[in-house]
């Protein structure tokens, strides 16, 4: 499903680096990724979606090398395989709930919209709690509300690969349980994989396999061996 080789990542300005020796994520793995703040675990997400790109080494997403593929090229595979919950949720303010969910199918021509999409998307706001507000505007929604609106986005174009930003971070207890079930049922009934970014260290025993960040990064400073991820 996903595997990295000789990444080496920096943003233009401050001193982040990231360098990934090596990486694989196997077809069907619910991974969970933790690590302290600013090491770079959205980073890695959005170079396996293919938002950023590696100034060296290969990102493979599904038996595409994403990295290697032109903007337009990178947009179209993310938007029809990948499935994306952003921390900040990225919810179109001037759209209603329903019109969010619904968003992917808007962008992408290879999608088609028909009536089990929308079946499907209804179906999926009753299990997290939220059918009773598709008709509703962002700014009229929660914070944990805008958050399950995300999951659902994520969900409704049934991709094989899930990555997910915090996808919990907003939610109380009981919201925070239906969104781990229904991320996880869906990998497990469907195959798919799911990589989350966390820092609740309480849901980590629901993923099959956590990866600790700090393995990964430095700041600044020259790469120590230490800090270096080898095979997994």
């Amino acid at each position: 499903m996903i595997e990295i080789e000789d990444l080496r990542f920096s943003y233009d300005e401050g001193d982040f680096f990231l360098e990934i020796p090596k990486l694989k994520v196997a077809h069907g793995e619910t991974v969970a990724i933790v690590g302290p703040s600013g090491s770079g675990k959205t980073t890695l997400l959005n170079l396996i979606a293919g938002t950023a790109v590696p100034q060296s080494g290969q990102v493979t997403t599904n038996g595409y090398e994403i990295s290697g593929l032109h903007d337009a090229a990178r947009r179209d595979f993310r938007i029809a395989n990948i499935g994306l919950v952003f921390q900040e949720f990225e919810l179109l303010e001037y759209l209603n709930v329903l019109d969010n969910i619904l968003l992917p199918y808007r962008i992408n021509r290879t999608l088609h919209l028909g009536t089990a999409v929308r079946e499907r998307a209804e179906a999926l706001a009753k299990r997290v709690g939220i059918s009773d507000k598709l008709t509703r505007f962002v700014n009229q929604l929660s914070q944990g509300e805008k958050q399950r609106v995300a999951v659902i986005r994520a969900l409704v174009m049934q991709p094989p690969l899930l990555l997910a930003d915090e996808p919990t971070g907003n939610l109380d207890p009981l919201n925070k349980n239906r969104v781990l079930d229904i991320l996880l049922q869906y990998a497990e009934q469907n195959g798919a994989t799911v990589i989350t970014v966390t820092h609740d260290y309480d849901i980590l025993s629901r993923f099959r396999r956590v990866i600790d960040f700090k393995d990964f990064y430095t700041h600044g400073a020259e790469q120590r061996p230490e800090n270096i991820a080898g095979p997994m």
